[in-house]
């Protein structure tokens, strides 16, 4: 998924001198059109994305834990971060992230600009701190003639998480054999309309997994477990209440993005199903969305389909 950077974009208007010997760069600053700006910011954001010096010891991108051909997931349990250290989280899908209200499994960060920093400077997953990253970034020939063409500033903080946020808010696409079907009215197999219809009218799934992002962004808890480990929002929002919520995920590409849940607990959609069948674990949090049901080997194998069709078809053979 990775772009040819727009190199000339650089040669006009300005004069930039740059070497891999880091000499300095001459530009007279001059505001961008917002087309090109947005373009070359997306592009600087997908540079960052895949570079492993972000990390303490240059060892993990953000793409480590974030990786395109599996839905910008890792199909990891848990994701490892530097010196091979085991998170306690799944690494969520990116995809349409750019609808989402808040970050996070737990919903404790509210802007994709802040939520940059935060792997950056986990002890699990980075590793560092804005200290240790400037100025070794801000020494990157590139990354600091680009700040200065974008923002008329060197390379800092505030760009590095700007273009970081507008890169994944770039990923973005609705082009699945469901979206053929609700735009089109084109209709491969007639299991992805009986699958709808259980998903839709006889579960009622939507109440949580509505909208073209198939999430409403709530935080529910889904009676995974009767005492969670990791109490989700609780640890944001300090009420009992909050014990065992999360942030509901989109479904987009979800037959690609294994294993599932917070803690990467099911490997298979078949699970994901069947512990909704069960109504889950009691807990006094629980969903009142979440309540036992039973489909026939049939049912399940329509509603696997209906969920298959949200995949993108950059992902289908």
């Amino acid at each position: 998924m990775k772009r040819n950077y727009w190199i000339g974009i650089l040669l006009f208007p300005f004069l930039i001198q740059c070497t891999n010997n880091n000499e300095s760069v001459e530009y007279q600053f001059e505001p961008l059109d917002s087309v090109v700006f947005n373009k070359m910011l997306i592009e600087l954001g997908e540079k960052l994305f895949f570079d492993t010096r972000l990390s303490l010891d240059n060892s993990i991108s953000c793409a480590t834990c974030h990786q395109p051909q599996l839905a910008f997931t890792d199909g990891k349990k848990t994701s490892i971060g530097i010196h091979q250290r085991i998170g306690k989280r799944n690494a969520p899908s990116l995809w349409n992230v750019k609808n989402q209200k808040e970050m996070m499994w737990d919903g404790g960060v509210k802007s994709l600009e802040h939520q940059a920093l935060v792997p950056l400077q986990d002890t699990i997953e980075m590793g560092g701190t804005i200290l240790d990253l400037f100025p070794k970034l801000t020494h990157i020939s590139l990354y600091d003639s680009l700040a200065k063409i974008l923002y008329d500033r060197s390379f800092d903080p505030f760009v590095l998480t700007r273009a970081l946020s507008a890169y994944q808010r770039d990923i973005y696409q609705e082009d699945s054999e469901f979206d053929d079907w609700k735009t089109k009215g084109i209709i491969k197999d007639s299991a992805l309309v009986r699958g709808h219809y259980l998903f839709d009218d006889v579960l009622n799934c939507t109440q949580c997994h509505g909208g073209s992002a198939f999430s409403n962004n709530s935080m529910q808890n889904n009676g995974l477990y009767i005492n969670y480990e990791d109490p989700g929002h609780y640890n944001v929002s300090a009420d009992s209440l909050d014990k065992g919520k999360f942030k509901v995920p989109s479904l987009r590409n979800v037959f690609i993005t294994s294993p599932y849940m917070h803690d990467g607990s099911f490997e298979s959609l078949y699970d994901v199903i069947m512990h909704y069948e069960t109504g889950g674990k009691p807990h006094v949090n629980k969903s009142q969305h979440i309540k036992p049901f039973v489909l026939t080997d049939q049912e399940r194998s329509d509603l696997l389909y209906f969920l298959k069709s949200l995949t993108d078809k950059r992902y289908v053979n």
